[in-house]
């Protein structure tokens, strides 16, 4: 019986547009395509989000790795705003409230930085939500076994009556492995169509 339905936030819940920000402080298209990739999906980024390290040394960290891009990388850091970054993805947070309003309990278990996390908490969805586990807390990213086993544990939950949905398959596979039931984002509808059949398979 599934008792508990646990959210990533990032290409869930929150859309992560690192582009929108970049456009709004003046990069070209091509910069665009090459500072998305280089800050905000590299290793860098990853340790910051584990809180390896704060945002400070995580720009010096890609200056000394990219040092012909310093400048850039300087301009991307200085004045920072999530509001260009993090949007909410309106439908999965409608779905995350009917979920709720069903019975259900709700956890978030997302890779963010601190910075990233106090940003996300003015969304109206984290009022349904019970508690998390975040990667700057624990220092570790999934799919990480500590990831999982920390959100289990704080929260006396058992596998078996989890679902947990993430936009990344080796996440999923990940939570299969440890006994939870894993969805993965594709599409809202294709979430939906997974969740009702564990519910009716419960009936």
């Amino acid at each position: 019986m599934i008792k508990n339905i646990v959210f990533d936030l990032g290409g869930v819940l929150i859309d992560f547009k690192p582009e929108k920000y970049l456009e709004h402080i003046g990069f070209s298209k091509e910069d665009i395509n090459l500072f998305t990739q280089i800050v905000f999906y590299g290793k860098e980024w990853n340790a910051y989000n584990s809180s390896k390290y704060n945002a400070e040394q995580t720009e010096k960290n890609l200056i000394q790795n990219y040092p012909q891009y310093s400048d850039k990388i300087k301009q991307i850091f200085k004045n920072i705003n999530y509001k260009y970054i993090l949007f909410e993805m309106k439908d999965t947070s409608n779905y995350l409230k009917e979920l709720k309003n069903k019975g259900y309990y709700i956890y978030i278990l997302s890779d963010l930085s601190k910075d990233s996390y106090t940003y996300n908490r003015q969304f109206d969805f984290f009022h349904y939500v019970e508690g998390g586990i975040y990667s700057f807390e624990v220092g570790s990213t999934k799919p990480n076994k500590n990831n999982y086993e920390t959100l289990l544990k704080k929260y006396n939950l058992l596998p078996k009556e989890t679902v947990f949905i993430d936009d990344r398959l080796e996440n999923i596979e990940a939570a299969n492995h440890y006994g939870i039931h894993g969805i993965q984002f594709i599409t809202l509808d294709s979430v939906k169509e997974e969740v009702m059949e564990l519910e009716n398979a419960r009936d």
